[in-house]
């Protein structure tokens, strides 16, 4: 507590509307709270198209401050099993996402934490998945991110390893446009995109244009490691229940400040990240399923 006072952390909370007085934020995350204006959270496009969805877990709106950034984050957490399958999402463009998240929270507790940015993916030109570097020895290979991000970096995992399960892997959900064959071959998120550093692996067939499902070029699973090779026993799980990978190498040399290379580098932890093209959420949500499957974590009962 005297740290983040140090820091100049500074936490508020409040429900995003009623609910069940079995939401209580856990102390740990509770460094001021203040009543805010949140009416206008209501009519976030994420928030707003979900709100029936959300009517039994628990929401809180989030808010620090760490240099001229003052970041809001909304929690979701499901109080009927509030430790379980944790996930993170930096960019607020990505609305599959957001509803997939939704749907993991409602199915298996956990929850999730979601940057709140005007639907825009950079929040006030910093991208947030690229703001996980601490101090500037640790951030100079990191183009992308504006300054070095303690605090950021403290209250996103303070905030997940509140909630997140012993022994279940980091989680993130993105969505992608139509990656390297909708783009020409010019880039983009896709099974069909390889390099030294990020390796693919599909799984059987490729399918290529909008929306595909699960076989689509850009429906695909990151995980990451510091080996060249991704662990087999990894792989394979994915793999052989139809599910494209992209294995990312990490190193402190080629570190990007993303939440994948932060959690190899100083968490020694497992990272999974869900990809599917922007309107693809139904390929998402069964990923999830087989995602949820394979780390052996159960629906909860209706």
């Amino acid at each position: 507590m005297i740290l983040d006072k140090i820091l100049g952390i500074c936490i508020l909370s409040l429900p995003l509307w009623a609910f069940s007085s079995s939401c209580k934020l856990p102390d740990n995350l509770v460094h001021l709270e203040e009543k805010i204006e949140t009416k206008p959270l209501l009519n976030h496009s994420d928030i707003k198209r979900n709100v029936a969805k959300m009517e039994n877990l628990c929401r809180y709106l989030l808010s620090f401050r760490e240099g001229k950034y003052s970041w809001k984050m909304v929690l979701v957490y499901n109080p009927q099993r509030s430790s379980g399958p944790f996930w993170f999402l930096p960019h607020d463009d990505e609305r599959d996402a957001f509803d997939s998240a939704i749907y993991s929270t409602r199915k298996y507790g956990g929850g999730f934490l979601a940057v709140l940015a005007h639907d825009n993916r950079y929040f006030n030109g910093q991208d947030p998945n690229r703001n996980f570097g601490e101090s500037k020895q640790s951030a100079k290979t990191c183009r992308q991110q504006k300054s070095p991000a303690p605090i950021y970096s403290k209250n996103v995992f303070k905030v997940i390893d509140t909630f997140r399960s012993s022994g279940l892997p980091y989680l993130a959900l993105h969505n992608n446009r139509d990656g390297w064959h909708g783009n020409g071959g010019s880039g983009g998120v896709s099974i069909l995109n390889s390099s030294r550093v990020v390796k693919s692996y599909p799984s059987g067939s490729i399918l290529l244009g909008k929306c595909k499902g699960v076989k689509d070029e850009d429906s695909l699973v990151y995980i990451a490691g510091t080996s060249s090779n991704p662990p087999q026993s990894k792989l394979n799980d994915l793999i052989n229940a139809g599910i494209h990978v992209k294995y990312e190498v990490v190193s402190q040399k080629h570190n990007d400040c993303s939440m994948s290379n932060y959690i190899i580098l100083n968490k020694g932890s497992d990272y999974y990240n869900i990809e599917t093209e922007l309107g693809d959420g139904a390929a998402q949500r069964k990923m999830i399923d087989v995602l949820m499957s394979i780390i052996r974590v159960t629906p909860l009962k209706p």
